[in-house]
């Protein structure tokens, strides 16, 4: 693998002071060819005053332009927010469905995490539509996620086999609660093109709470749309991170594997079809040295070639110097990968793409 061009789709160095923190980077290659990357940006990553810029490319990355920028803070039903996290699907061809994340700003002081018991504000999940290439969204639908306590989504909308469709989604614990929280990954299903959602189905969680599985990453196999799922994977009597785990699933997402260790020291992990068995693994590494990293598998995720040498195994390590973080990414028409994710200091963090070269 290699990295064959690279850059930056918003530039915070030269943005707006409220728009120079970059984060929560996704990517989607629509039917056409256009290529589709969207980011959070604010003032800084956790503040209230967020917005979601959606950019495109029609020139397989090398150029950009910012079609649709969110509105930011705004009052729903009278309860004051902000969106986060815009996950991006073509479930019809022309037309865009993004999965977002609401969140409370009632009092822009209050952190998103609660510090002390670690739970987070009230949150929603909503689909947005375009059918103009990104610039506009109407026909907003809340995908009401109870009876969950701190769910958000965690992706896309996914087909499934059969026609269903699903939303993953994350719980976790509400912001004042100082019990333990019990993570989960789950799936919430649609069977009617996603005008209700009412079915559940979980992916995965450890009854004994030895393991914290989050951030779940999924993708389908081409041919027999068998699912995998990886998870930045968490020890938390330990109070650290272990390998990132994996889990497949059925083609109705409906059942599910334990979790199993990958051997990959990372955190965000998201896969990518290359076709058949062919995935490639983008994940942030914290370790030494810090970058992104992306690595093969053959077998769709239960072994991963790792002993290419460092030069290619290991991409963008200049980033011992910066905050980095989010990988996300899709497979390119000629058979690259687009991969997004951000990158800076301080408060100045860009969001960047890199196109990425496997060898066939």
């Amino acid at each position: 693998m290699e990295v064959v061009a690279s850059g930056v789709f918003w530039d915070a160095a030269t943005a707006p002071v409220n728009l120079r923190t970059a984060s929560a980077t996704s990517a989607l290659v629509a039917s056409d060819g256009t290529v589709y990357a969207t980011c959070r940006l604010g003032t800084d990553r956790e503040g209230p005053d967020g917005r979601t810029g959606v950019f495109a490319s029609v020139d397989g990355g090398a150029t950009w332009e910012l079609r649709y920028l969110s509105p930011g803070r705004e009052t729903w039903d009278d309860w004051p927010g902000e969106s986060r996290g815009w996950y991006l699907a073509e479930l019809e061809p022309g037309e865009l469905t993004a999965s977002v994340l609401w969140t409370d700003r009632t009092d822009p002081a209050k952190p998103w995490v609660n510090p002390a018991t670690q739970g987070l504000l009230g949150m929603r999940v909503y689909h947005v539509r375009s059918r103009d290439g990104g610039w506009s969204w109407p026909d907003r639908q809340r995908i009401d996620l109870a009876p969950h306590h701190g769910a958000s989504s965690t992706g896309p909308v996914l087909p499934l086999a059969g026609g269903a469709l699903a939303q993953p989604f994350e719980t976790w614990k509400e912001h004042a609660d100082p019990a333990p929280g019990r993570p989960a990954a789950l799936l919430r299903i649609s069977i009617d093109g996603g005008r209700t959602w009412s079915a559940d189905a979980l992916v995965a969680r450890d009854p004994d709470n030895r393991r914290f599985y989050w951030d779940q990453r999924l993708e389908t196999h081409p041919d027999d749309g068998r699912l995998v799922a990886m998870f930045w994977t968490h020890d938390p009597a330990a109070g650290r991170d272990v390998d990132v785990h994996v889990a497949w699933g059925s083609p109705d997402g409906g059942t599910w594997s334990d979790p199993l260790p990958t051997g990959l020291p990372g955190q965000h992990t998201q896969p990518i079809s290359l076709g058949g068995d062919r995935l490639v693994a983008l994940y942030s590494h914290r370790g030494d040295p810090p970058g992104i990293r992306a690595v093969l598998s053959d077998d769709f995720g239960r072994t991963w070639d790792r002993s290419a040498p460092r030069a290619q195994a290991d991409y963008w390590t200049d980033m011992g110097a910066w905050q980095f973080g989010h990988p996300r990414g899709a497979r390119l028409p000629d058979g690259d990968v687009l991969v997004v994710f951000y990158a800076g200091s301080g408060v100045v963090r860009s969001a960047r793409w890199a196109r990425l070269r496997v060898a066939r």
